[in-house]
């Protein structure tokens, strides 16, 4: 009898019903219930609604006209003083996102959910005209965010066709790479992989593309004097680069703003520990220039712009500049108190490995005489040395 029941409510809503492939994401919608669900990142939202779906009724539109709900966060409250179409509500995230958002109403009589001055309104999300620039539409989460609809908060189209809230894609440019070291997937497009691209994003992306560009021309450059790069079989470009960015890891120091060499990036995958997390010191990410305490020669080819040290505790080059006097590299630096702790005379002679742990073999990982654990050394110019020093 139950079965019966719940088909004809089905019925009575079938066209209600509704169930989508999305840009990123599959969507079941019923007058009840959106649930959205994204297959790369294996995240869901299921939201339960109160009335129909707006994008099916003009008379949600009509009572957000009527400053009954709020036109971004949906919750019933007098609007503020604000010049945008529609009511919004007191909510700090609200009145923010207000200040942001278009102040045009489209011919159909929808909101224009795009941001303000843009020369071309976004198109409408409640698909009311037909277009081939946008494949969202209103009910579509933000796959930055994945925590609000596109409707929740002003919206940019990037020239890759993908749409997202403007404050999230300003937020993943200003947060830049997670971890200590570079990294620029967060300058990507979620959906297709292509650089973020939007007239109000250039301020941040253009800084973002500068050190883009100096971290790929050093890449490339210690490929080729490594002697790598003639012996990989790689022949377009963008291999090339793709290749050189993988293999080394370079990072920013908190001194000159400039990315420095930090070992390759291999070395972290072979520490039987996970390497430093998001919770670092970025005070501490210093290179060798602006940390040189062992007053080491200058290169008169390319000056202190590609100094290196050696990690104290093992046979790594170092990314961490703590208390003013140690060079760790990223594993040591992990585990500075139990590495610091240990008396040097029970240190690992060379070769030592991360986390001043004894190699097997005689053959030090840098291929360079230096003191024992335990004691400052500069390894010169990292460019200079020949492809057997590396």
């Amino acid at each position: 009898m139950s079965g019966l029941w719940c088909v004809e409510v089905l019925k009575e809503e079938e066209e209600s019903i509704r169930v989508d492939v999305h840009e990123g994401c599959g969507r079941v919608k019923c007058y009840w219930l959106l649930a959205l669900a994204d297959a790369n990142t294996l995240k869901a939202v299921v939201e339960f609604r109160q009335h129909h779906v707006s994008s099916s009724s003009s008379s949600s539109a009509v009572a957000t006209a009527a400053g009954e709900t709020c036109r971004f966060c949906g919750s019933s409250a007098a609007s503020v003083d604000v010049v945008v179409p529609g009511a919004v509500c007191s909510q700090p995230d609200c009145v923010d996102h207000c200040r942001n958002a278009c102040t045009k109403t489209l011919r159909c009589g929808h909101f224009c959910y795009g941001i303000r001055n843009e020369e071309q309104c976004l198109p409408c999300l409640h698909g009311c005209v037909a277009t081939d620039t946008l494949r969202q539409d209103a009910d579509d989460m933000c796959m930055i965010c994945f925590a609000d609809s596109l409707s929740a908060a002003p919206v940019i189209l990037l020239h890759c066709g993908h749409a997202f809230h403007a404050h999230c894609c300003r937020m993943a440019l200003d947060r830049r790479w997670p971890g200590p070291r570079i990294t620029f997937t967060f300058m990507l497009c979620p959906l297709c992989k292509r650089d973020m691209s939007h007239a109000s994003l250039e301020p941040l992306i253009a800084a973002v593309k500068l050190l883009r560009d100096d971290v790929q021309r050093k890449a490339l450059m210690r490929l080729e004097y490594e002697g790598i790069l003639h012996n990989q079989q790689i022949a377009d470009a963008d291999d090339i680069i793709a290749f050189a960015m993988d293999r080394y890891a370079y990072y920013v120091c908190h001194k000159c703003n400039k990315a420095y060499y930090g070992g390759e990036a291999r070395c972290d995958l072979l520490v039987a520990q996970p390497t430093v997390t998001e919770a670092y010191d970025a005070s501490e990410l210093v290179c060798g220039a602006c940390s040189d305490v062992a007053r080491a020669q200058m290169c008169v080819r390319h000056g202190a712009d590609f100094l290196e040290y050696k990690c104290r505790y093992c046979c790594s080059v170092a990314v961490f500049f703590c208390f003013g006097t140690t060079h760790f590299c990223a594993a040591c630096h992990d585990d500075f108190q139990r590495v610091t702790a240990i008396a040097r005379s029970e240190l690992p002679h060379c070769p030592a490995g991360p986390r001043a742990t004894q190699l097997s073999g005689t053959e030090c990982p840098l291929h360079v005489q230096h003191p024992g654990t335990g004691e400052e050394f500069a390894l010169g110019c990292g460019i200079c040395r020949n492809a057997h020093t590396f």
